[in-house]
């Protein structure tokens, strides 16, 4: 590290303290203002801010680590998490979510349930994402930025956060959100440049495309630049693909506050309509793989200078660290080091603004002080992120392990997804149905994972992805039967809820009562096939993209074409799908 790398990092973080001095009046006008920007949010900034808080701590090692093990289909990994699913909370859910005009999430239940059942749904999400969810990924962010810091600057744990969380909080509590999706938005920006360049410098090392084409075949074999993952391997075969798919796809939209990434909600309910709404989904999808492809495919090169990467010899996780020892020289090493720290620092600010909004709006104005003067809300509001960040830190300072944080939040919030889609598509699923979901479903995953799969049954290989497909398996199961065997919602809720939301599916007497016919399961099967047809096309140019990097013409050309064949018929089924489903403009 030069003097120029901690000049451009020490200029950064005073960028970040300026921002939050030139939202603060805005910010402080209202509560929409500093939680939602004012609802005014076109969804490309909406949907980059969320794909750049998804880029948390654990991403630059794990993906590149996973990308010395595979090869050029490492892409897999990250259509089949994301592609399927952000298609279907963009084309199914985005339009019903924000027709509610709620300023959170979690007011959803008070709005679809009656009785007990609605607020204890309310406070338990709202305090579920506060100081479950997001204290665990805000300290997995805190842990990641340590080990970025500690490997590369030598600092300690103490004096990365003596530096970074002061001026965090600073930004947050000043800009509120608007802060956090500007922030956001020059974040995206490094973090693509700086990832440029190293693509460049590793192919000018190599000669070009062919050239590190040549040398992956003549050290690993054709395997390692497949545009398709193998039936069977170690890390990303087909039976992984297809577990992913389904096991993020399945409910994905019906609960924009789960437990994997909560802030998700903030982002939609921030756009200006129902149409922007859904584009945030689809900004989401396309900037997020853009920068995950970009930071992967380097970490080919490094496969071949460290062959150890790849046969277990060293560990994978050294790839990104090594690639930007060897590869950028001063300045450039800090344009690194900056991108590393603002994908880590914008997953900590969005965490921060959101956990406050739903504990203010969900738990404190609605249980706890009614009718107090915004004033004192924002002032609870800021106490909340101390109290976040204060956790946060603890979590932080405790865990040695940012993936076991990430795969025990993913699993434990796994089992409930089909019950997040029976409470928008199903009139007769109701208040304890929701309950069995939410409570019983983190209980049929515990059970699986620490006794079923480990002292009743063996699941060879596959036992994480039996365990979770298992787990959400029982739990539709569960609600099913707790739903069929007790009273439906009052006649006068459910009506109340589906004229104001307009939901697809299944809600035969309510919609005739209503007089309002949303069509029943055809537009669900409509908006699954566009998701499917928006998935393939960006799948494609991904695919694509990582066949180009690697001098693989015939893929680059096919993969390319799919993207904007596909592409151009999405564009035109999705405004006619649009206006079948009632979505506004203004």
């Amino acid at each position: 590290m030069s003097s120029i790398d901690y000049a451009l990092m020490a200029l950064y973080m005073l960028f970040l303290v300026g921002m939050g001095l030139y939202y603060r009046r805005f910010a402080q006008e209202s509560m929409e203002n500093y939680f939602l920007g004012g609802r005014k949010m076109k969804g490309w900034m909406s949907g980059t801010s969320y794909a750049v808080t998804c880029m948390n701590a654990d991403v630059a090692p794990a993906y590149c680590g996973m990308t010395v093990i595979t090869g050029t289909f490492i892409c897999w990994w990250y259509l089949s998490r994301f592609g399927l699913a952000l298609m279907i909370g963009g084309l199914l859910f985005a339009v019903c979510w924000r027709r509610l005009k709620i300023f959170t999430s979690p007011e959803f239940y008070e709005l679809r349930f009656g009785g007990a059942a609605a607020p204890t749904m309310r406070a338990w999400v709202s305090m579920r994402s506060a100081f479950i969810a997001v204290v665990a990924w805000t300290g997995a962010g805190l842990l990641g930025l340590t080990k970025v810091s500690e490997a590369l600057l030598g600092w300690s744990r103490f004096e990365t956060f003596l530096l970074v969380i002061p001026i965090i909080l600073v930004y947050v509590v000043l800009s509120g959100y608007m802060g956090v999706v500007i922030s956001d938005l020059i974040q995206t920006a490094i973090m693509i440049g700086s990832s440029l360049v190293l693509m460049g410098l590793v192919w000018a090392d190599f000669g070009g495309p062919t050239g590190l084409y040549q040398a992956l075949v003549a050290q690993f074999g054709e395997g390692v630049v497949s545009w398709h993952p193998p039936m069977s391997h170690e890390l990303l075969g087909v039976v992984g693909i297809i577990a992913w798919t389904m096991g993020t796809a399945i409910g994905y939209g019906g609960d924009v506050a789960p437990m994997a990434g909560a802030m998700e909600g903030q982002r939609l309910l921030s756009c200006r309509n129902s149409r922007e709404a859904t584009r945030m989904y689809v900004w989401t999808e396309i900037v997020l793989f853009l920068m995950l492809a970009v930071l992967t495919l380097p970490a080919l090169g490094a496969m071949v200078k460290w062959p150890g990467l790849h046969d277990g010899s060293m560990d994978k996780e050294l790839a990104y660290g090594l690639l930007l020892g060897h590869y950028l020289p001063s300045g450039l090493l800090g344009l690194a080091l900056v991108a590393m720290f603002a994908s880590i620092m914008s997953t900590v600010d969005s965490n921060m603004n959101f956990g406050a909004q739903v504990f203010i709006n969900d738990v404190y104005r609605r249980f706890i002080k009614r009718g107090a003067e915004m004033g004192h809300y924002m002032g609870v509001g800021r106490v909340v992120m101390l109290a976040i960040m204060g956790l946060s830190l603890a979590v932080a300072l405790q865990a040695e392990n940012v993936i076991d944080i990430a795969v025990f939040m993913l699993g434990l919030s796994s089992a409930e997804l089909t019950a997040n889609w029976g409470q928008w598509w199903w009139w007769r699923f109701n208040g304890k149905a929701r309950l069995a979901a939410s409570f019983g479903g983190p209980v049929v995953f515990l059970l699986n994972k620490y006794v079923v799969f480990v002292h009743l049954i063996d699941a060879g290989q596959d036992a994480a992805y039996v365990v979770v497909l298992s787990s959400i398996a029982a739990t539709c199961l569960l609600w099913i039967a707790v739903a069929l065997c007790t009273e439906p919602e009052p006649e006068e809720k459910l009506l109340a809820f589906y004229k104001e939301a307009r939901p697809m599916g299944w809600w035969g007497p309510i919609a005739q009562k209503a007089g309002v016919e949303t069509g029943g399961g055809a537009p669900i099967a409509h908006g699954l096939g566009l998701a499917l047809l928006g998935a393939v096309a960006v799948g494609g140019g991904v695919i694509g993209f990582s066949g180009f990097y690697v001098g693989r013409w015939t893929v680059a050309l096919v993969g390319g074409l799919v993207a904007l064949v596909l592409g151009v018929a999405l564009r035109g089924a999705y405004a006619r799908y649009m206006r079948q489903v009632g979505a506004d403009e203004g």
